[in-house]
């Protein structure tokens, strides 16, 4: 009897072991259902094509068992999502579009959700901004733009989306380093900004290459300068803000965060998976395309990097008057 009870015993645990029941190796591997990837923004922005791209080639290379399911939920400066995603802690199934609002919508608007209630994934590209004007503008260079703007405070037009943005951040830029004064205007889009550069209605615009790239390919606006350290690859012969006398640097970057307190195990699944994204063909044609540096970091790096530029942003921003 005692014999058969343990030959009965030992069936059990072989039977557990082969079902994964009370075996952690045999556990069930994330992800077993779709992933959430909320964009902060609207269809058809650069958060949103960037996500939509991410998404097609995960379904398509098969990065991962289950597909990232893209969902916009705009609003308040990125707000809305931020406070959405902040709510699902804990959870490993949903990712989060971080880019420059991700920092600067919480310093402006004090709020107790930052990115220290995020967990950092993963970071991907820079946009690198530039300064255009159009193709018929009588300023040639950046130097023909702070001439002009000692000259005449607070007379050049310059477009861009809410104060605050890296747009207005970028205008800020070449204020402080060229000593001038420009009258920054508020559009509600960067679509709207390039109908105003092209209606006349504004003299200069902020833009990041995406938004810039069709106008400058049809020859409609002339790019002066960008706000890199060195020339971009797809723009050899545009030079950089640097190049003519103003220290003026600033990217944008592109990243994803998940909510606070997600598996270890978890995180470094999804961190995988993205890195190997990023090796894809899909992913280096989307960088070419839009004329992005590619920028990877890990987790970790991603972390550090944030919570420097968040102190860079603090001050940024209390020196442009928008912090009290």
């Amino acid at each position: 009897m005692r014999m058969q009870w343990k030959v009965s015993v030992w069936v059990l645990v072989a039977l557990c072991l082969t079902l994964g029941i009370g075996n952690v190796s045999g556990a069930a591997k994330f992800p077993e259902k779709p992933i959430t990837l909320v964009v902060h923004a609207g269809a058809g922005g650069g958060s949103d094509i960037f996500s939509r791209t991410l998404s097609a080639t995960f379904d398509k290379e098969k990065l991962l068992p289950q597909p990232i399911v893209v969902e916009n939920k705009p609003g308040g400066s990125g707000a809305i999502a931020f406070a959405y995603v902040a709510g699902k802690k804990r959870d490993p199934y949903f990712l989060l579009t971080a880019v420059t609002s991700f920092l600067t919508t919480p310093i402006l608007r004090k709020s107790q959700i930052t990115y220290k209630e995020f967990t950092p994934i993963a970071n991907f590209a820079f946009d690198e901004y530039m300064v255009i004007v159009r193709a018929e503008s009588k300023y040639k260079s950046m130097k023909d733009i702070v001439n002009d703007a000692k000259a005449n405070p607070k007379k050049i037009t310059v477009g861009g989306t809410q104060l605050g943005s890296s747009d207005s951040i970028c205008a800020y830029l070449i204020e402080k380093a060229a000593g001038v004064q420009l009258n920054y205007i508020v559009f509600n889009s960067g679509g709207e900004v390039n109908a105003a550069l092209m209606g006349g209605h504004i003299d200069i615009a902020v833009a990041n290459p995406g938004e810039a790239l069709e106008l400058a390919k049809a020859n409609k606006v002339r790019t002066l300068g960008v706000f890199s350290e060195k020339r971009l690859a797809g723009a050899p012969d545009v030079p950089t803000l640097k190049e003519q006398g103003l220290n003026a640097i600033y990217v944008q970057n592109r990243g994803l965060v998940a909510p606070e307190g997600i598996p270890e195990d978890a995180r470094k699944v999804l961190e995988d998976a993205l890195l190997k994204y990023t090796k894809t063909t899909i992913f280096r044609d989307y960088i070419k395309e839009n004329m992005l540096s590619e920028a990877w970091m890990d987790g970790p790096t991603f972390g550090k990097w944030m919570e420097a530029e968040y102190a860079r942003y603090q001050v940024l921003l209390k020196e442009m008057g928008l912090l009290k």
